[in-house]
């Protein structure tokens, strides 16, 4: 039954992409105008205890944690291929460059939980918020950080010049985990690992949140436990699994979920659904790499890339407008 299941997934999702390319207006973001035909998964690195935090900076380095291997490893990888271990000791679920030029990390799995601040390449590690429970974050350029809490149920708010900590939006969410930044950094974008939506808030002037809105709705796995009243219907999970989160320049949305990489488009409306390159559970996916042009995914043991129609922003650099996606 699971075999006829996911035969019938695999059909379904190749129908969908072919269906939308004959259907598809110059303005829509079908999932065909995202993938590259010649382009394929290549391993990145291989041999992990358990790979997160993938991010990138403006030179195409890029740059993930191992966070099981002993001691846990913060990894860069340059455009050359070329790995070199960057900080050791801390394990990271999220990280981000900032407008100062340091890394900023979720440390949230060790004894230890914090947010903390990285001189490179020296390394130099400066904690700026104690008994936190951070997962993943964001660093606007005007130096505000959010980060998710998901055992709290909360985003949490932290200016980087005055360590102003306080709560940005408690209980909207179930459990708060990917977040990500629009372009022109006033939208915030947080996934649900135990729901099945991605919710948005407005960032205000002084960094404060609107209220929450569910504004993209997750694919769900099939409830192979679950019957319908007919016997035939099936029966969708309510969580999506939805994990760490990225967008591009043109405005799309990246989520990786249980099912695979969940593409929406500024909107909030569903480009479609990139399946995962191998079946190992998916923590993150990050728009970047060399020139900006790779989608990279984190699961569990393994980095991959691929080549594709994106191109990554910086938000350290400053606002920027979303562009519109080239019709070919």
């Amino acid at each position: 039954m699971k075999f006829k299941i996911a035969i019938t997934t695999a059909v379904i999702w190749m129908t969908s992409v072919f269906s939308t390319q004959a259907q598809d207006l110059g303005g829509d973001m079908t999932l065909h105008r995202l993938i590259l035909p010649d382009a394929k998964w290549e391993v990145v690195a291989e041999g992990l205890g358990f790979a997160d935090a993938p991010t990138s900076d403006e030179k195409g380095n890029f740059y993930f944690c191992d966070m099981r291997s002993t001691p846990p490893v913060v990894w860069k990888v340059a455009p050359d291929s070329k790995k070199t271990k960057l900080i050791d000791g801390i394990a990271v679920s999220g990280m981000k460059f900032g407008p100062d030029g340091r890394l900023y990390a979720c440390a949230g799995a060790g004894k230890e939980k914090h947010i903390a601040a990285f001189e490179l390449p020296s390394g130099k590690k400066t904690v700026l918020a104690e008994n936190v429970a951070p997962n993943d974050l964001v660093v606007t350029h005007k130096g505000f950080i959010y980060f998710t809490e998901t055992g709290k149920k909360q985003v949490t708010f932290l200016n980087i010049s005055t360590k102003e900590l306080k709560p940005a939006d408690v209980g909207h969410v179930t459990a708060p985990n990917g977040i990500a930044l629009s372009p022109d950094q006033r939208t915030l974008a947080v996934s649900d690992s135990r729901g099945k939506f991605v919710w948005a808030y407005c960032i205000q002037p002084d960094g404060s949140l609107t209220p929450a809105v569910p504004y993209m709705t997750m694919r769900t796995e099939v409830d192979q436990n679950a019957k319908s009243p007919d016997g035939r219907t099936p029966v969708y999970q309510v969580v999506s699994r939805g994990d760490g989160m990225s967008t591009d320049l043109y405005g799309r949305y990246y989520v990786s979920s249980a099912m695979g990489v969940q593409v929406f488009d500024p909107t909030g409306r569903e480009c479609g659904l990139l399946p995962k390159p191998y079946d190992k559970s998916m923590t993150s996916v990050h728009i970047g790499g060399p020139n900006g042009e790779y989608m990279y995914v984190t699961q569990q043991d393994k980095v991959l890339r691929r080549k594709s129609n994106v191109k990554s922003f910086y938000p350290w650099l400053g606002p920027v407008e979303a562009i519109p996606l080239p019709v070919k």
